[in-house]
């Protein structure tokens, strides 16, 4: 009997350290969990109290009207003006790879959404290398597919992206959020080419039609001088 009695003691005791240790794994779980959200938390906020990084979002959101300069793009003004009126063309011309030295001088906002879009595309590929290192997942920032919808949008981004060595990093984003299951797998925006300016402020808003993908070209061997 006492055997017995002893037996049932170590059973109950193994089945309580058990749980105990399945208690433990699910709340270090949950921690890791937490930290992880916390990481992906911190990231969208340098990107919405950046305001350099805002500005740019809104350069390719909107197809026209005034934009806020940030304090930090506000030197390349002659008068250091405060707004820019945002114009498809000059957008386009900036993009351009192959854009001579002396074309940043035809007019400022040119150097304004250069220096804009390569601060926007370091953030893009910072956020590539955390997904890609793990370090969160993609349902801790579900707002990042927003915009990798949109530079697929960007036909004029597009060159771009290739030239200056972002084009491995944004393919990233493209497969984990357009090719895999993500809040924005679906979204389509139609593609931004360039735009007759008119006076109000017009915004591109998803579409459901298909549209070409990122262009598939080899990336040069360094980065060329903007």
């Amino acid at each position: 009997m006492p055997s017995e009695a002893a037996t049932a003691i170590a059973y109950v005791g193994a089945f309580v350290g058990l749980v105990g240790g399945g208690v433990a794994l699910f709340n270090s779980w949950k921690a890791v969990c937490w930290k992880r959200a916390e990481l992906a938390n911190s990231y969208m906020k340098d990107f919405n109290n950046s305001p350099e990084l805002v500005f740019a979002g809104r350069c390719l959101d909107w197809n026209g009207g005034r934009l806020i300069l940030p304090d930090s793009l506000r030197p390349y003004m002659p008068d250091n003006a405060q707004t820019i009126q945002h114009d498809r063309r000059i957008f386009a011309e900036a993009l351009r790879p192959d854009l001579p030295l002396s074309g940043m001088d035809e007019d400022p906002r040119i150097q304004i959404y250069r220096t804009s879009m390569d601060s926007f595309l370091t953030w893009m590929s910072l956020v590539a290398s955390a997904l890609d290192r793990k370090l969160f997942s993609v349902a801790d920032i579900q707002d990042v597919g927003y915009w990798v919808a949109r530079i697929e949008s960007e036909i004029l981004l597009h060159p771009f992206i290739v030239a200056y060595g972002y084009q491995g990093n944004i393919e990233k984003l493209v497969r984990i959020y357009r090719q895999k299951e993500s809040a924005y797998k679906n979204w389509v925006f139609p593609t931004n080419t360039v735009h007759r300016q008119t006076g109000a402020i017009s915004r591109s808003e998803p579409h459901p039609e298909s549209h070409e993908p990122l262009h598939q070209k080899r990336n040069p061997p360094g980065r060329r001088r903007k």
